[in-house]
């Protein structure tokens, strides 16, 4: 494996992640999780460096997978990458609706920004590996 190519793509996957998540979560969603704010943990600044460190290690992750199965295929392929890696990440989200009292809209907004952002991710790590 490049481990410079391998690092360079992680740490500008892990941007678009986390640039991806504010603007979905922290601007889009943000009146969903207000109407439901009984069911989620009060906002604290202290919890920041797990949603950190979960999106970088995502971001680490998914960046091996595709060395391991594209890293040599053309941008495309990032593409049908990003859309199975966030097809498989986006469905469990559908059965959180059957165990949380949540609108059934949170968890299918779930299931379409996984999938929007694997598909971004995907184009991002194709795009650093392109040959």
């Amino acid at each position: 494996m490049n481990i410079k190519k391998y690092a360079i793509a992680t740490i500008a996957t892990f941007v678009f992640i986390f640039v991806f998540e504010w603007l979905w979560h922290g601007m889009l969603m943000k009146g969903m999780y207000e109407a439901t704010k009984d069911v989620w943990r009060p906002e604290d600044p202290s919890l920041m460096g797990y949603i950190f460190a979960s999106q970088f290690l995502f971001a680490a992750v998914l960046t091996y997978i595709y060395t391991l199965v594209g890293k040599y295929l053309p941008c495309k392929r990032g593409i049908a990458f990003g859309f199975f890696a966030g097809l498989l990440l986006a469905i469990p989200n559908l059965g959180v609706y059957a165990y949380m009292p949540i609108p059934l809209t949170i968890p299918l907004m779930w299931m379409l920004s996984m999938l929007v952002e694997c598909l971004g991710a995907g184009m991002v790590i194709a795009a650093i590996y392109k040959e």
